[in-house]
């Protein structure tokens, strides 16, 4: 009976460590992100442009339509979030045919050549005679950020406006304003390396605002999010529209997309 009985405990035993593997191999496949892959956020600005479908190799990636003026995938603001495509293949934005996702007019057609297992921006421009289309990637520092400070950088998606100055304004009246220009000459098509500033200011006016590289004022103020939303990530924002402003487009700083 005892040897009965050590048999059926050691076939116990065997049973739960097999069960235990096969949960943590499902586990792992569940956590890995697929190695043959690229991460793209979209970023769309291309004046009185509708809603388009975005396709990768033929196949559509956006749930729903996303506005070619101004519209983001994944519309994730303040949480990295970035959709798994095809490092290498053709990029297409389209109009659907009314209730299908077959295309109707095809406006912008390029070709991707990305790298697996990396994460990039990828933004559309209008000059007004040709939409544009170029990635950057989101080299995110990997050291993190202390407590109190965030990693921030800008993107210039303006294409007749020339190098541009980011400033950061702090104005508590107008006898105390402190500027500090945290961007100079940056060119379109062109990110600023992630730049290590303070996620909160001295007071309740600080500001980001645009300007040429000769000075003239582009976008107004943006303000930061509160210091609980950003405190040690890693964000973009971008410096659209046309200067002198054209269609819906006029310049102007995104939001915050979050990208750690």
């Amino acid at each position: 009976m005892k040897k009965y009985i050590s048999y059926f405990s050691l076939f116990s035993l065997l049973a739960f460590a097999l069960t235990s593997c096969e949960k943590n191999d499902l586990r792992t496949s569940e956590t890995f992100l697929p190695t043959e892959k690229a991460f793209m956020k979209f970023a769309l600005f291309s004046p009185n442009t509708p809603s388009v479908m975005i396709k990768v190799n033929n196949v559509k990636i956006n749930g729903a339509n996303t506005s070619g003026s101004g519209g983001v995938y994944p519309v994730t603001f303040t949480a990295p979030d970035y959709c798994v495509i095809d490092p290498v293949g053709q990029l297409k934005l389209s109009l659907a045919n009314s209730g299908t996702g077959n295309d109707s007019v095809v406006i912008f057609t390029g070709n991707l050549a990305l790298e697996a297992q990396k994460q990039y921006s990828g933004v559309l421009t209008d000059t007004g005679v040709n939409r544009t289309f170029f990635a950057i990637e989101d080299r995110v520092p990997l050291t993190g950020t202390d407590s109190g400070f965030v990693s921030f950088r800008v993107i210039n998606a303006m294409p007749n406006a020339g190098p541009i100055n980011v400033i950061r304004v702090d104005s508590a009246s107008a006898t105390v304003v402190v500027r500090d220009t945290i961007i100079r000459g940056l060119a379109y098509k062109a990110a600023s390396d992630y730049i290590r500033l303070r996620a909160s200011s001295t007071n309740a006016f600080l500001r980001f605002r645009t300007t040429t590289a000769s000075g003239i004022n582009l976008a107004t103020g943006v303000a930061p999010p509160a210091f609980s939303t950003w405190n040690r990530r890693a964000l973009t924002m971008y410096a659209n529209g046309f200067l002198g402003g054209i269609g819906t487009l006029t310049p102007n700083l995104t939001g915050y997309i979050f990208n750690q």
